[in-house]
């Protein structure tokens, strides 16, 4: 069903931004390569990625909704909070879109703020710090 309240002119098309992480997935990126990228998509779109809020910030209904979430149902939501989730260029659905819409939704309840960003990586660190073997944590630069 189509909203004629939504300007599907001005969507942000997350596609665009995610190019490299397309031919990531399909030329056979490792985790950490993929994680690294899929940061930058969200750094470039948000300034933030999903490490800058914590899971417990978003509320058991949250948490519920994400764990049933469908391409299609995910689509629609973002399609409601200015995002496009489709892949026009190699057709289908956007590499990641789960975890893109965990972003959409962590900006429509406004957890994408500094506060939110330095609790989250306190809490990070203090994990961290309370492993056996780590005395410190030390960081090439401050988290954005």
């Amino acid at each position: 069903m189509v909203n004629s309240a939504i300007n599907y002119v001005n969507l942000t098309r997350i596609c665009e931004y995610a190019r490299a992480l397309h031919q990531l997935h399909h030329g056979g990126g490792d985790d950490e390569v993929l994680e690294r990228e899929f940061n930058a998509v969200c750094r470039a779109i948000w300034g933030s990625t999903l490490d800058d809020f914590t899971d417990d910030e978003l509320s058991p209904k949250d948490h519920a909704w994400l764990d049933s979430l469908t391409r299609e149902s995910a689509s629609d939501f973002a399609v409601r909070h200015g995002y496009d989730l489709k892949d026009y260029v190699h057709g289908g659905w956007v590499n990641d879109w789960w975890g893109f819409t965990w972003m959409i939704l962590a900006e429509a309840r406004g957890l994408l703020t500094p506060e939110n960003r330095a609790a989250a990586w306190r809490k990070y660190d203090e994990k961290l710090m309370a492993e056996t073997n780590v005395v410190a944590v030390i960081r090439g630069r401050a988290a954005p």
